[in-house]
Parts: structure tokens; sequence; C-alpha cells
């Protein structure tokens, strides 16, 4: 059994795992550096959207099957440590691509950086829920929110850091090596990340029977718990509301005319106000619960859409990205948060599998559909689209019950 100081050390060793692998993926950043290296090998607007469109499908299908192999194993970071390397060392290729592939075949590059994208995708996929269900055994239960909201916190800060240094690449070199020392970054950072979590403590656990009818048991599971099935509906609708936010970017570069080094700020921004609200995020949710922060996160939200329909500058971009921030913040630190506190211990991994599919799938279609929107009618119809999801995602999220609060399942 683990002890406090094990409780202690995994939280240090895990916020800085979590930390440092924040620091990647906010540096090759699916909301601004990876649509504009895309766009500078001629990606199209469909496949912009494909990007973060790549991500929730990779996040979302092995997700929902998680329960099926999680439960199968006694030690869950035997099995991270082996699939994360698939996880992380795509961003080594993408790298190689841009220092030695794109001067000779710039199409190829760019079908090859997809590619590489997905399996990278698909791996977080396959890893993040048995990684949350092993963060709910070897982080203090009342600390979750704090856990969370130091590792992705100080990750951002450090994030700032990188985007300053993906600024001063982007503007010195040349393309498209620019962009090789950019994701040079991120894989560094990530190979650091790698160390800490492999030094995290956990005990074996007693493996529990997997439903012999898996899939009808999910569906059991939305049928009979009115809380998390009404939880469900309310994220399916934010998670298509992130729609406007995956072309804040493009729409920066052809309508407001902005640089490289502009983009590079505005990352810089957006990872700012994730570094200064997740550090409010976490104490909040430990102490308020999980549910308020991802009502002020979807608050947030909105005020984002409306910044992005109002202002004609790309100075007034800087305040929709912060925005955008703060929301992508609540998500990361409530979200997951209020996933973990649903269930009991004998369907929690099911619970995770279930909700973080449900979370994660609808993001998947929304961008590529937003692509389509956006040749036919504009950047501005496919902001106010997601406003309007958004509004509706609030309005169900207030009818749902804080499950901390609730610790066994409302069953009708």
């Amino acid at each position: 059994m683990l002890t406090k100081k094990d409780y202690s050390f995994n939280f240090i060793v895990g916020s800085l795992d979590y930390a440092f692998f924040s620091l990647g993926t906010a540096v090759a950043s699916i909301t601004t550096l990876l649509p504009l290296f895309a766009r500078n090998l001629g990606a199209t607007n469909v496949e912009i959207g494909l990007i973060p469109a790549l991500y929730y499908l990779g996040l979302s299908i092995p997700s929902l099957f998680n329960g099926l192999y999680s439960s199968r194993i006694d030690r869950k970071l035997t099995f991270i440590l082996k699939f994360t390397l698939m996880e992380r060392l795509p961003y080594l290729g993408i790298a190689l691509i841009a220092f030695f592939l794109v001067g000779i075949n710039t199409s190829f590059s760019l079908t090859l950086f997809f590619l590489l994208l997905a399996v990278s995708f698909c791996a977080m996929g396959i890893i993040t829920p048995v990684w949350m269900e092993m963060v709910g055994k070897v982080i203090d239960p009342l600390r979750k929110g704090a856990y969370f909201a130091v590792g992705n916190g100080v990750g951002a800060l450090m994030g700032i850091w990188g985007s300053r240094l993906a600024e001063k690449f982007i503007v010195k070199y040349p393309f498209a090596k620019n962009f090789g020392y950019c994701f040079l970054v991120t894989i560094g950072a990530m190979l650091i990340s790698y160390i800490f979590l492999a030094l995290t403590r956990e005990e074996k656990e007693k493996l529990l029977k997997t439903p012999s009818h898996y899939i009808k048991s999910l569906f059991n599971i939305l049928k009979k718990d009115r809380n998390f099935r009404g939880f469900s509906v309310a994220r399916i609708f934010l998670a298509m509301g992130v729609m406007g936010g995956s072309f804040y970017t493009v729409h920066t570069l052809e309508n407001l005319h902005v640089t490289g080094a502009i983009v590079a700020r505005y990352n810089a921004v957006f990872l700012a106000s994730q570094a200064l609200s997740n550090f409010i995020w976490g104490p909040l949710g430990d102490r308020k619960g999980h549910k308020f922060v991802l009502l002020l996160g979807c608050i947030s939200l909105l005020a984002s859409n409306l910044v992005a329909i109002t202002v004609k500058s790309s100075t007034g971009f800087f305040l929709a990205f912060a925005l955008f921030g703060i929301y992508w913040s609540a998500i990361w630190v409530g979200g997951i948060a209020i996933i973990i506190d649903f269930g009991s211990k004998e369907l929690k991994s099911m619970y995770i599998g279930l909700g973080y599919f449900i979370s994660t799938f609808p993001s998947f279609f929304t961008p590529i559909i937003g692509g389509k929107i956006a040749d036919f009618y504009g950047y501005q119809k496919v902001f106010w689209i997601s406003l309007i999801i958004n509004l509706i995602a609030f309005v169900l999220l207030l009818g749902i019950k804080e499950p901390r609060v609730f610790k066994e399942s409302e069953l009708d």
C-alpha cells in the first residue's frame, strides 16, 4: 500500500513529467505551430482541420475500449512506458522531415507529417485512460485538481519560454529548418518527461474481471446513470464547440495578414493564460468541485468566440487566444478530474474510457466540417456556429450534479 511519503513523491515526479510533456505539446501546438507548418507545406483548409480532427480521433476511439485492457494490467506504469514511446518519437520524425525532406518533396512531406501525427495521437489515446486510472491510484485523491493544475500550469509557463524560442527559430532560420528546431525542442522535452514518468511509484493491484458483454455494459452505464448521461451530453456539445478555436490561426494568417512571428506570440499568450488559470482551477476544483471549473471554462470559451467574431485587428486576437487558453486549462484540469470522480471502483476503468471517448470523439469531425464551412462561407460563420454550440453546452452543464458529492452513481 502506498504511504503518505509515496503520494508526495508521486506528486512531485508526476507534476514534472506532466510539465515537461506539456512543454513539448505547447511548442508543437495543434492550435498554432502545427497548422502554421502545414499551411507552409500547402495544406488546404480541410487539411488544416484534419490536425485537430486526427488529435481527437486518436484520443477517442482507443479510449472507448480502455476497460478491456486496463482491467488486465496489474501495473499501469509498465504498460504506459512502452506505448508512450510511440506517442513521443513521431515528433523526432517530423523534425527530420523539416530538416531533410521538405526541400525535396513538399507533397510527400505533408502526407508523412499527417501520418506521424496520426501515430502519435493514436498512441496518446491508448495511453491516456490508463494513465488517468494510474493517477487515480498514485496521487492523493484530495489533491487531484492540484496535481493537474501544477503539471499543466508549470508546463504552460515553460511553454511560454518555448514559444519565444520557437518565434526566434521561425524568424532566424529559413523554412523548414526553423520548424525542425521547434520540433527538436518538443522531442527533447518529452524525453525528459519520460524520465520523470519512469520514477512513479505504483503498487500492483488486483485484476478485475471484465464484463463478458463489454459494449453492452458501456451502454448500460449511460442508461442507468442519469447524472453521467447528462454530463456526457454536455461534453459532446462542448467538444464540438472547439471548432472555432481550431481556425483562429488560419483566419489571422489569411484575413489579418499576420506573420509567423505573430503566430508564435499568439501561442505564448495562449500558454500564459493557461498557466495562470491552471493555478486557479486546481485548488478551486478541489474545494468547489470540478463541475464549477468546467462552467467557468465554458464561459471563457464563449467570450473567446465573441472576441473572434467582433475584432478586426491582429492585436485584438491576442484576447481571443488568451480566453481560449483559459478554457483549454479548465478542460485539462476540471474536465479530466471530473471523469475520475464518476463510477464505483469496479467500474472505474469503464467510466474513464467511456467518459474520455465521449469528451473527445465529437471534436474529430467538427474541425473537418468547420473547414468546409470556412471554404464556402468564411471563418466568421464558423465562429458563430461555435458560439451557439457552446451556449447549449453551458446550459446542459448547469443541469448536472457534482459527482464527488454523489460517490455512488445516481440511478434512475
